[in-house]
């Protein structure tokens, strides 16, 4: 689980809030402006399941700073973060939904926390992460339904992205929106469903997906891990360099070695 775990603490909307946490004094001070129009969006959209132009009167905002924040040329925006990969099933939108989106991932990031907290310390393995972040998300969406309405029930991107992880670069964002969507609509019907119930419509398609990924990666956990290991320790510009070279090295003589297999495939091994 390290690949999972490290590849979630560096995804690209936990990099975007690292960057405005622990940035400059600039970054940081903008970073406080965001929270105040997240905070308002919140308190608009929980008590009207939509937001519009009240969040800039509940917020003291003008419609200016509201762009420098998350209009379509806001340069710390999430969307701008993600850039192109941003899944296509969240598309663009206009600023007031950008807003509610972002403050979907703001307001869902103590859950998120707890999450990478239980696979550190909890049981490890695929299913019991894809579990514990299902399990996270309908306990989001069962306290800020109102919220999670003002976005058509989207759930949040930064999810997507971790549970992308949890399956392997084989899992499409479209399939693990869809599944994610399921659950906050179960979870969010307010019939108070507990948590684990919502958990258990979607675990046979959880199965499915983790029984393809650990049949398909097994035989390369070990390398990856090591490589994510290298990815992630602090290193000096020659280490960086050399482990670089050894890399593409490997990476060349395990083409060579591919180039070969599908030659003597096709036209028999070469005679003794």
């Amino acid at each position: 689980m390290a690949d999972v775990l490290t590849e979630s603490r560096r995804s690209v909307a936990a990099r975007w809030r690292e960057r405005l946490l622990q940035g400059s004094r600039h970054g940081q001070r903008h970073w406080a402006t965001r929270t105040v129009y997240y905070a308002a969006c919140r308190e608009v959209a929980e008590a009207e399941g939509r937001v519009g132009k009240r969040v800039l009167d509940v917020s003291g905002g003008s419609t200016s700073t509201l762009y420098t924040v998350v209009g379509p040329r806001a340069r710390h925006s999430l969307a701008a973060a993600y850039d192109k990969e941003l899944p296509e099933c969240f598309g663009r939108v206009d600023a007031l939904t950008e807003l509610a989106r972002e403050t979907v991932v703001w307001t869902f990031w103590s859950y998120r926390d707890s999450w990478l907290q239980m696979m550190e310390s909890g049981p490890a393995g695929r299913m019991a992460a894809a579990e514990g972040l299902v399990l996270a998300v309908a306990d989001f969406a069962a306290d800020h339904p109102g919220l999670l309405r003002a976005t058509g029930l989207e759930p949040p991107v930064c999810a997507v992205e971790d549970l992308m992880a949890v399956f392997g670069h084989r899992a499409t964002a479209r399939d693990v929106f869809c599944l994610l969507q399921n659950v906050i609509i179960d979870a969010s019907r307010g019939l108070h469903v507990p948590a684990e119930v919502v958990l258990d419509g979607v675990r046979p398609a959880l199965e499915a997906r983790i029984a393809v990924v650990e049949r398909t990666s097994e035989p390369l956990s070990t390398l990856a891990d090591a490589v994510v290991g290298v990815l992630s320790a602090r290193l000096a510009v020659p280490q960086k360099l050399a482990a670089a070279d050894l890399l593409e090295a490997a990476a060349e003589a395990l083409r060579r070695t591919i180039r070969t297999e599908e030659r003597e495939r096709d036209n028999g091994p070469r005679a003794a």
